[in-house]
């Protein structure tokens, strides 16, 4: 089976590159630098509302933040900081591929034209059933809601809803180009081909006007963006979101490049008549007009 998978890694090293600055304020100055005026600064800079979720206590990994000084404070607060967005992070990309592995064989070719050994399948041959977003919002990985965690919710959805959005837009667009998926059908020895599996044949092969939107991180992101508060967005000094959701978006792009490119179209049963079929002068035929069976499960395997 082939399962998407996305790699942490790649969201670490997006959000670690941009190193946002902590505290925030590019006017900061360490109290011994700013007088009076500038003793609070080491409280001030890092109160929950500057990153818009809120924190808990943790040690970092790889640091998302580049502290202004090295004051313990600002070290630890950084450390905070960044395992708790790499955890919504993690969280993130973990359930939108428990959703997608799920969803995935819920798919089915459907409309196909059949005529010989081709078959054709015009923009919304390959449906689901179901939507992507309950089952994202079903993931079991969720934290529990917490006071600390008020914001949570709605940068989850964000995520679920705007991820949601673009493989429904490269779902709905996928198209079958005249594929050779029914050898046997050119010459088919009786009147009406019984069902018969296609060729196993590479998903890339079937041309789809939203490739893009699911395996490049520009589309990925602002998807999750366009779903974002706008009221939380103006909130996030620094806008440590923008940041959070490119990490995300380049994730879920390489891993949804790697899937499109190895995923496999099977079991898609094909039958038609043969009109020609006149035995003995005509002992075997093509087929025409011939369709598939609506079945689910063409891209599980």
């Amino acid at each position: 089976m082939s399962n998407v998978k996305f790699f942490p890694i790649l969201a670490d090293l997006s959000v670690a590159g941009k190193q946002h600055k902590l505290p925030p304020e590019d006017s900061w100055k360490a109290p011994q630098n700013g007088g009076l005026e500038a003793t609070g600064n080491y409280v001030n800079g890092v109160k929950m509302e500057k990153w818009g979720m809120g924190v808990e206590s943790a040690d970092g990994v790889m640091s998302y933040f580049a502290t202004q000084d090295p004051q313990k404070y600002h070290l630890d607060t950084a450390n905070t900081m960044t395992e708790y967005y790499q955890d919504f992070v993690k969280t993130m990309l973990s359930a939108v591929e428990y959703a997608f592995n799920l969803w995935k064989p819920t798919f089915g070719f459907s409309g196909l034209k059949i005529n010989g050994p081709v078959a054709v399948g015009s923009a919304g041959c390959l449906k689901s059933s179901q939507q992507f977003f309950p089952l994202f919002k079903s993931y079991p990985g969720f934290p529990a809601p917490s006071s600390s965690r008020k914001f949570y919710n709605k940068w989850r959805d964000a995520v679920g809803k705007g991820v949601e959005k673009c493989l429904n837009k490269y779902f709905d667009n996928v198209t079958v180009p005249g594929l050779p998926w029914y050898p046997a059908f050119a010459a088919f020895p009786g009147p009406v081909a019984p069902p018969m599996p296609n060729v196993t044949w590479p998903l890339i092969s079937c041309p789809s006007s939203g490739l893009t939107d699911i395996t490049t991180m520009e589309p990925l992101k602002r998807a999750i963006l366009n779903e974002f508060d706008d009221g939380i967005a103006e909130k996030n000094h620094d806008e440590i979101h923008d940041t959070i959701f490119e990490a995300i978006a380049t994730s879920l792009a390489t891993g949804f490049l790697t899937w499109v490119s190895t995923q496999m179209i099977n079991l898609v049963m094909g039958t038609g008549q043969i009109p020609t079929f006149a035995p003995p002068v005509v002992p075997v035929g093509p087929v025409v007009n011939g369709q598939n069976l609506p079945n689910p499960g063409h891209i599980a395997m």
